[in-house]
Protein backbone atom coordinates (compact mmCIF):
# COMPACT_ATOMS: atom_id res chain seq x y z
CA UNK A 1 0.00 0.00 0.00
CA UNK A 2 1.22 3.38 -0.57
CA UNK A 3 2.02 6.31 1.70
CA UNK A 4 -0.63 8.10 -0.41
CA UNK A 5 -3.45 6.18 0.08
CA UNK A 6 -3.19 6.05 4.15
CA UNK A 7 -2.93 9.31 4.11
CA UNK A 8 -5.92 9.35 2.04
CA UNK A 9 -8.09 7.04 4.10
CA UNK A 10 -7.04 9.18 7.00
CA UNK A 11 -7.85 12.15 6.07
CA UNK A 12 -11.32 10.40 5.42
CA UNK A 13 -11.56 9.30 8.84
CA UNK A 14 -10.66 12.89 10.30
CA UNK A 15 -13.19 14.35 7.92
CA UNK A 16 -15.85 12.14 8.56
CA UNK A 17 -15.28 12.16 12.49
CA UNK A 18 -15.28 16.19 12.07
CA UNK A 19 -18.44 16.16 10.76
CA UNK A 20 -20.43 13.68 12.77
CA UNK A 21 -21.53 16.19 15.40
CA UNK A 22 -23.16 18.47 12.10
CA UNK A 23 -27.23 18.83 12.02
CA UNK A 24 -28.13 18.92 7.82
CA UNK A 25 -30.94 20.76 7.20
CA UNK A 26 -33.41 21.57 3.87
CA UNK A 27 -33.73 25.15 2.95
CA UNK A 28 -37.61 26.57 3.60
CA UNK A 29 -39.10 27.14 0.14
CA UNK A 30 -40.19 30.05 0.37
CA UNK A 31 -41.00 30.45 -3.77
CA UNK A 32 -44.71 31.75 -3.80
CA UNK A 33 -46.72 28.29 -5.45
CA UNK A 34 -49.95 29.11 -7.13
CA UNK A 35 -53.28 27.81 -5.61
CA UNK A 36 -56.99 28.04 -6.97
CA UNK A 37 -58.86 30.63 -5.53
CA UNK A 38 -61.13 29.76 -2.82
CA UNK A 39 -64.33 27.86 -4.08
CA UNK A 40 -62.39 25.73 -7.21
CA UNK A 41 -61.22 21.87 -6.32
CA UNK A 42 -61.77 18.32 -7.62
CA UNK A 43 -64.61 18.10 -9.82
CA UNK A 44 -64.93 21.41 -10.96
CA UNK A 45 -65.05 22.81 -14.47
CA UNK A 46 -62.64 24.87 -15.43
CA UNK A 47 -61.47 27.49 -18.30
CA UNK A 48 -57.76 27.68 -17.42
CA UNK A 49 -55.97 30.57 -19.44
CA UNK A 50 -52.33 30.58 -20.04
CA UNK A 51 -49.55 33.14 -21.16
CA UNK A 52 -48.56 31.05 -24.21
CA UNK A 53 -50.04 27.86 -25.97
CA UNK A 54 -52.05 26.51 -25.87
CA UNK A 55 -54.29 29.53 -24.81
CA UNK A 56 -56.96 28.03 -23.07
CA UNK A 57 -57.61 24.83 -21.56
CA UNK A 58 -61.16 23.53 -20.33
CA UNK A 59 -60.79 20.94 -18.03
CA UNK A 60 -63.15 18.96 -15.12
CA UNK A 61 -60.29 19.30 -12.13
CA UNK A 62 -59.06 15.46 -11.21
CA UNK A 63 -56.56 16.46 -8.50
CA UNK A 64 -54.39 19.57 -7.15
CA UNK A 65 -51.17 19.16 -5.69
CA UNK A 66 -48.25 22.21 -5.36
CA UNK A 67 -48.82 24.09 -7.45
CA UNK A 68 -49.81 21.90 -10.47
CA UNK A 69 -53.29 20.90 -11.63
CA UNK A 70 -54.52 17.31 -13.64
CA UNK A 71 -57.53 17.21 -15.58
CA UNK A 72 -59.65 14.59 -15.68
CA UNK A 73 -59.00 11.92 -18.66
CA UNK A 74 -61.29 11.69 -21.18
CA UNK A 75 -63.02 8.09 -21.28
CA UNK A 76 -62.13 6.10 -24.04
CA UNK A 77 -62.64 2.19 -23.48
CA UNK A 78 -59.72 1.41 -26.01
CA UNK A 79 -57.12 3.56 -25.50
CA UNK A 80 -55.89 5.16 -22.21
CA UNK A 81 -54.96 8.45 -22.80
CA UNK A 82 -52.11 10.09 -20.84
CA UNK A 83 -52.15 12.06 -17.91
CA UNK A 84 -51.83 15.98 -18.42
CA UNK A 85 -50.41 18.08 -15.79
CA UNK A 86 -50.51 22.02 -15.74
CA UNK A 87 -48.39 24.38 -14.07
CA UNK A 88 -50.42 27.08 -12.31
CA UNK A 89 -47.07 29.26 -12.64
CA UNK A 90 -48.22 29.71 -16.32
CA UNK A 91 -51.51 30.56 -15.38
CA UNK A 92 -53.29 33.58 -16.27
CA UNK A 93 -56.82 33.61 -15.13
CA UNK A 94 -59.27 31.06 -14.22
CA UNK A 95 -62.82 30.66 -15.02
CA UNK A 96 -65.19 28.81 -13.15
CA UNK A 97 -67.99 26.71 -15.06
CA UNK A 98 -71.08 24.97 -14.31
CA UNK A 99 -70.94 21.12 -13.55
CA UNK A 100 -72.34 18.99 -16.18
CA UNK A 101 -75.10 16.86 -15.28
Amino acid sequence: MRLSTVVLALSCLVTGYALVGTRVSALEDVSPARRFPNGIGIGDRVNLWFSSDPKMVTCTIARLDAGWVRCEAKQDPFNKPPEVWYDLAHVVSIEKLERQR
